[in-house]
Parts: structure tokens; sequence; C-alpha cells
């Protein structure tokens, strides 16, 4: 096998509590599609549509003109992203013109890093291409089974597995200097011989490769997980440690296909949750703002449980490292973001 075998997250960390405040977030969460041509049984996607009315979730694509719109504003920020990640609830290769934002961002030079997290079901000789030729520099690829039969069962598609694996090897072989992440929920591997086979079919096709823990990582997902979810292991295997003060507010934004800004990355977060629209206030005025400010200050106050959205949310145990616990430097931090210090 070519591949290493390695979680898909950047081990090369700073101390977070030492760091704060961040001029510029680490990463920008950007939503292409709220469409998916899959609806896997562990995704918001498959809620019916009443559900997905309720909580707010609308499918569809993220315009051109709020796309320049958002590129534009993220350039106003004083520094470059560590990276921006092309993801969300929907594939982001349903957006015809995932190629052309790619391209769009890396003539902005907003972020050191230009990633797509997608299911690859649509990754076409012809979309490999236009992808490598936007500068793209990381691939992430979810397979969601290990032949058409599985796949069909987790995301009620029919999709040919041996073509989507052949233009898998395709963009593999033509990638430049564009990564490949390839990665599997444990859930859908039923015992070694499937942990073998996994790493069999596509350890010669990407750079890395994991098998990643199934967890709750969606809020609107909660009465809906089956009994394989659990909180006690990180998307990546290692233990999940309890938080008061959730570490995402300080270095990520979100955005949705509408435009609206959401201090951390958790997918299927309600409207309510945001923090503003980039149509009404700029992506820097939201990051420096006073509704973040007051988050991160209720948070660090002992109070997250108290929120209505936080309070609910376990989904920072997803990726709980050392480096980004600041509770036990929460007054100190308090005093910088009130300008004591």
């Amino acid at each position: 096998m070519k591949a290493q075998i390695k979680p898909g997250y950047d081990n090369n960390r700073q101390e977070l509590a030492d760091i704060i405040p961040i001029p510029t977030p680490f990463t920008l969460f950007i939503t292409p599609s709220q469409l998916c041509n899959f609806k896997c049984n562990y995704c918001t996607q498959s809620l019916g549509v009443n559900i997905k009315k309720r909580i707010g979730f609308n499918q569809q694509l993220l315009d051109d003109a709020t796309f320049m719109t958002l590129a534009n504003q993220a350039a106003e920020l004083p520094g470059r992203f560590k990276r921006v990640l092309l993801t969300g609830l929907g594939e982001p290769l349903v957006n015809p013109n995932i190629a052309e934002m790619v391209t769009k961002l890396v003539s902005l030079d907003i972020a050191e890093k230009y990633e797509i997290f997608t299911n690859a079901s649509l990754l076409t000789h012809g979309m490999s291409d236009r992808l490598i030729s936007s500068s793209l520099t990381y691939l992430r690829i979810s397979i969601q089974g290990l032949s058409s039969q599985q796949y069909k069962s987790v995301t009620g598609m029919e999709i040919n597995f041996d073509e989507l694996l052949e233009n898998i090897k395709y963009f593999y072989e033509h990638r430049n200097n564009c990564k490949v992440y390839i990665k599997i929920i444990d859930s859908l591997l039923n015992d070694e011989a499937d942990k073998k086979k996994f790493s069999h079919l596509f350890g010669n096709i990407c750079d890395n490769i994991f098998i990643e823990h199934l967890l709750n990582a969606q809020p609107s997902m909660t009465d809906h997980y089956n009994d394989k979810v659990g909180n006690a292991a990180t998307f990546y295997g290692e233990d999940s440690v309890a938080r008061e003060v959730c570490p995402y507010i300080f270095y990520t934004l979100q955005t949705d296909a509408n435009g609206n800004v959401f201090p951390c990355p958790p997918l299927g977060l309600p409207l309510s949750f945001s923090l503003g629209n980039i149509n009404d206030i700029s992506l820097k005025d939201i990051w420096n703002g006073e509704k973040l400010r007051s988050l991160r200050l209720l948070q660090l106050k002992g109070n997250r449980n108290n929120h209505p959205v936080c309070g609910k949310c376990n989904c920072y145990k997803a990726f709980t490292p050392e480096s980004d616990n600041i509770d036990n430097h929460t007054d100190r931090v308090i005093k910088l973001l009130q300008g004591v210090i």
C-alpha cells in the first residue's frame, strides 16, 4: 500500500490559549451546495422534507453573486486562512462552478491550502481535470461502502463501484501537487476482512488513508442516529475529552449557501445560531463583532450549558487535542478579549 495510514488533521498545532485572539480564522468552511446526490442514513440529507423545513435546512446551491461577495470579503481579513474547505451539508461537486470557485479563491491568495470534501461520485475525468487545473491542494474523499450493493444500502443511490474506483485513480494519477485523503467510517466495516479490503481497494490511489469513527457531528441528526454512534472517541479514534469551552469558536467560521455565517463547523446548525449574513455585514466585522465576542465570553465564564445551541451540543468531541484546551486559561483569555491585558 502506497498511502500512509494517517488521520485527516494537522498535528503541528500551537497552544490555542497562547494565540487568542486570532486576527484571521484558521479555517473557513464554505458550503458550495446544500444539495446532495446521496441520502446517507447517518446524514441530515436522509431526513424527510418536513423535518428539513422545520430545522431551516434549504436545499440549494451557493450562487455566483453570494460566492463572489464571500470571496472578496474573505480577502479583506488581515491575514491568510490556514485553509479554506469547500464542504457542508451537500455534495460540493453538484455545484457546476466548483472548480471556478477554487480558482477564484486561489487568485485572491486568501489561504495556505484549498480543500474539497466530496463523496467522489461525480468525480469524472473532466471534473478531475478542472479541479487539478484550479490549483486545489487537498481532496478529501468520503467512501460510503465497498461495493455497489453497500452504496445502495447506505446512500439510497445506485452507483457503479468499479467506475468510482477508476475515477479516483484517474484523479490520483494526474493530481500534480494536490494531496488525496480517503476515509471511511468504522460503522461501514463489519470486520477485519472489510478493513483489509478497504486498504486494498483504496490504499494505492491516495496519499493518506484512514478509518474514521462515526459520531454525532450534525446537531440536526441528534434524534436520528443509530446505536453505533458514541462520543467516547474522536473522529480519529483518539480519546474524546470533555471541555467547558468549545475551541472551535476561537478559530473557525462556517458559511452556508445563503451567506449565513456560523461560529463553528458542525453541520446542520439552526439559523438562529447565525452570526449574521455576508449580504448585511462583512466577514471581517462578523469575526471581530460583538455577537461572536459575547458567545466566547459566555463560554469562558462557565455558562455554555445555558446557551440554547451550545448547551445541547457535543460536536466539539469530534476532535479534542490537548493543544485546543483552554479550560485552564479562561481568566487570562477573558482579560484578553476584554482588552484588560
